[in-house]
């Protein structure tokens, strides 16, 4: 479309955009970028799935696109529109599919159907309200807000997958607080809870983003760190372990045993295998007289653990 004609549409008090077979605005008119509160510029070029709503997504990948695939039209269809601060708006959407899998789509606010919408929008809210509580109680530990052991596994299948083609590496870290039910016992639960999220929190703040941490037990711990070399995730589990055996938390002194593995490139990678070589490893560091870390080797290097 030329620009000149392009530009005359935004004369109309109704919002037309065009998408690409990506999903990506490639024109859209004055009263669109009023909806979202977006420069043209913004727009273009972004994906149509962010203006809408989690439930409005779900409809679309699930009814909208199938049926333009099949009948290259869809009308009437009720939406939820997000704007740039989250305000959401009924819209009624008429799409087209044209060639090359390029839609046109024209969308008005539905001001006389609010109330129908709004209820609708609500309970779409209160489902994925519903649905997130549900996830996080699935794959959160409620203490200390970390992934739980589920989660680890699954997390992990995905880390295994990504530096298998990567040729990368990870480390992976069996974490036991050192005489933790004499804390219970002398203390109180109360203060054993505390414990536990004051170590989380330690591992939180120093750990990045996209490392992994898990409570897979009363006080047990994994931490998976990935990109890092042995030397690397040593230094950083003993600064771990330093940092905890320093922070007096409610006065009381608390260590930590660590046994570390960390994986070779091209080796075949099980994440069973390498916990049971990790949990060794911390074994052998609570006999070994406790607030340490052990370093377990692959059984091509004769699978013995050592105290770097």
């Amino acid at each position: 479309m030329a620009a000149s004609s392009f530009q005359d549409i935004d004369h109309f008090h109704s919002g037309h955009l065009i998408v690409n077979n990506d999903r990506k605005i490639i024109c859209c008119n004055a009263y669109i970028c009023n909806l979202s509160d977006q420069p043209e510029k913004q727009m273009i070029d972004s994906n149509i799935s962010q203006y809408m709503s989690k439930a409005s997504n779900i409809f679309m990948d699930s009814y909208i696109y199938p049926l333009l695939i099949n009948e290259s039209i869809a009308q009437e269809i009720q939406i939820t529109w997000v704007g740039k601060n989250g305000q959401r708006i009924a819209v009624v959407a008429n799409i087209k599919l044209g060639l090359q899998g390029i839609s046109y789509w024209s969308l008005y606010e539905c001001a006389s159907r609010d109330k129908l919408h709004s209820e609708l929008l609500q309970a779409n809210e209160k489902l994925e309200q519903q649905s997130q509580e549900l996830f996080n109680l699935a794959t959160t530990d409620p203490l200390t807000g970390l992934i739980n052991r589920r989660e680890l596994q699954a997390q992990v299948k995905k880390v295994i997958y990504q530096v298998s083609r990567n040729l990368s590496t990870f480390a992976l870290l069996s974490i036991d607080v050192d005489f933790f039910k004499r804390v219970n016992d002398t203390y109180g639960h109360q203060t054993g809870d505390k414990v536990l999220i004051k170590l989380a929190n330690i591992f939180t703040s120093s750990l990045r983003a996209h490392d992994l941490i898990a409570r897979t037990g009363g006080e047990e711990f994994v931490l998976l760190l990935q990109d890092i070399d042995e030397k690397d995730a040593f230094l950083l589990a003993e600064k771990l372990r330093r940092n905890i055996e320093e922070s007096a938390i409610d006065d009381i002194k608390i260590t930590v045993s660590i046994g570390l593995v960390v994986t070779r490139k091209n080796a075949l990678l099980d994440l069973d295998m390498l916990l049971k070589l990790s949990d060794n490893a911390l074994y052998d560091a609570k006999k070994s007289g406790r607030n340490r870390t052990l370093i377990a080797q692959f059984k091509g290097d004769d699978e013995k653990e050592k105290h770097a």
